[in-house]
């Protein structure tokens, strides 16, 4: 966790005065350090980068001039508005792979592969946007009735959506992109396979990143004119992270 201290109990002008002494010749940078009460180094950064503006700790991750972090709050809303809401833990994780796959300097775990509890506290203060929920528990009796507003409200955010991308005049446009668990056994064998469906399997029993890349290229063969939606179970949002947002 973060210590709290006092930092910075220097102003903006100090700054530009002990910078300009500097360049000026008037005093070093340990005079001007000692007598304006700014640490040196600071002092020598901001003589390095030619910028006299006052700020704290180290550079930001994620650049807000390349809006990078917006683009990560719409997609974050995005998500949760086509009821695919990220946990705390996946979005750090997200936010990993992101760094990777652009090549942003970061100071994450890479044994990991997670971004910082701290970064994460700090994202949702910049963000208030952004909301974080606490799953509660549900009796059986509640659960069979669930609530009203929300399950309205939840329809009513799909039925927009539908509309947006014109998809109850073409239901053709609505792929489930799901895992078929198939029996190898003698009886029960599936016998009604579709000519030219893909069969593909993993060691590990359940989807990866090679078998998504798999998946996408022949499921573009069949792709239809239009805007489309595809449907993502939870285990699958992950490898579809890099490749579907592109």
């Amino acid at each position: 966790m973060p210590t709290k201290r006092k930092r910075a109990l220097w102003s903006e002008e100090q700054l530009v005065a002990a910078v300009c002494a500097v360049e000026r010749n008037i005093l070093s940078t340990y005079a001007a350090a000692e007598r304006y009460n700014i640490p040196r180094r600071t002092i020598r950064n901001h003589l390095k980068s030619g910028n006299v503006k006052k700020t704290l700790g180290r550079k930001a991750i994620l650049s807000k001039d390349q809006d990078q972090e917006s683009e990560l709050v719409s997609r974050i809303i995005r998500f949760a508005e086509i009821g695919l809401p990220k946990t705390p833990r996946i979005l750090r994780r997200l936010v990993y792979k992101f760094c990777e796959m652009n090549n942003i300097k970061h100071n994450f775990n890479i044994n990991l592969k997670l971004a910082g509890k701290d970064w994460l506290s700090a994202f949702m203060k910049r963000n208030p946007i952004i909301s974080k929920r606490k799953a509660q528990f549900m009796n059986p009796a509640r659960a069979q009735k669930l609530n009203k507003f929300i399950m309205d409200d939840h329809f009513a955010k799909i039925s927009k959506f539908y509309d947006q991308l014109d998809l109850k005049t073409h239901p053709e446009r609505i792929y489930n992109m799901d895992e078929k668990g198939c029996r190898l056994t003698v009886h029960h064998q599936h016998n009604n396979i579709p000519a030219g469906t893909l069969v593909a399997k993993s060691a590990k029993g359940y989807m990866t990143n090679e078998l998504f890349k798999d998946f996408l290229n022949h499921l573009a063969k069949y792709w239809v004119v239009g805007k489309v939606m595809t449907y993502m179970q939870q285990s699958m949002q992950l490898h579809g992270w890099k490749y579907v947002s592109q």
